[in-house]
This record gives C-alpha cells, structure tokens and sequence, in this order.
C-alpha cells in the first residue's frame, strides 16, 4: 500500500512539474499568413468514357 501511494505521488508530483510553463524560454513568434495561390489551368482533361 507505501508503495503504491508513494508512485502515485511521484506521478503527481511529474505531471504538475511538466504541466508547469515555469521556465525563461520566450513564446514564439506568431505564424505569418499563407501566400496567396493562383489557380492554374490543366494541361489536358483525360476523358475516363471510353
């Protein structure tokens, strides 16, 4: 019974130190937007009737 409170404990005691953001590290910049594509027209169409 020690045992299986102590690692259940140590496994609280993990997840609240990893879910934690504790750390110095700066957030990272926001995402710049998407270039804008063109449609490009096919070559050839493929007739699948015959």
């Amino acid at each position: 019974m020690i045992r299986f409170l102590g690692a259940l404990g140590a496994t609280a005691i993990a997840l609240i130190s990893v879910s934690c953001n504790c750390t110095s590290e700066p957030t990272a910049p926001p995402l710049r937007d998407l270039p804008a594509f063109q449609e490009m027209p096919a070559a050839y169409e493929v007739e699948y009737t015959k």
